[in-house]
């Protein structure tokens, strides 16, 4: 299986969460590729059949990570995981966005989760191992 994980990132913090979840899955033995959204290329798709799309929580947040699923649009079997990073007590925002776009795309929306961030919006302990636990249980879902 190939999967590409794909981030958009403001302060570093969805990155870390992309690359955890992305290296949970390669400890599985899943060909995972983790991007900034900026930098994915057409042929980064081909033959994928996982994309894990995440942003921080925002009003701008997701706009390089939405032109990535547009670009996927059409994909036959291809699935899809919609993540954001937020404050513990926010309302979700670019998760949902990120959702509605893949499933407007034709891409079947298997999960959509947030990891969670502290005072001074950085992760909070722990969510990085979440996050790898979360790509290293990826296959049990597909």
């Amino acid at each position: 299986m190939k999967a590409l994980v794909v981030y958009d990132s403001a302060n570093g913090d969805a990155d870390k969460v992309a690359e955890a979840i992305c290296s949970g899955m390669r400890h599985m033995g899943i060909a995972a590729e983790c991007k900034p959204a900026g930098a994915v290329i057409p042929a980064d798709l081909q033959g994928a059949e996982l994309l894990v799309v995440g942003s921080p929580n925002g009003f701008l947040a997701g706009r390089k990570a939405a032109k990535v699923i547009k670009g996927a649009a059409g994909k036959d079997g291809l699935k899809g995981i919609a993540f954001e990073t937020r404050m513990a007590n926010a309302s979700p925002g670019s998760v949902e966005k990120i959702a509605a776009a893949m499933s407007a795309s034709g891409i079947e929306l298997l999960d959509q989760t947030y990891f969670s961030l502290a005072a001074g919006k950085v992760l909070m302990e722990g969510e990085k191992d979440m996050a790898f636990a979360y790509g290293r249980n990826l296959p049990n879902r597909l």
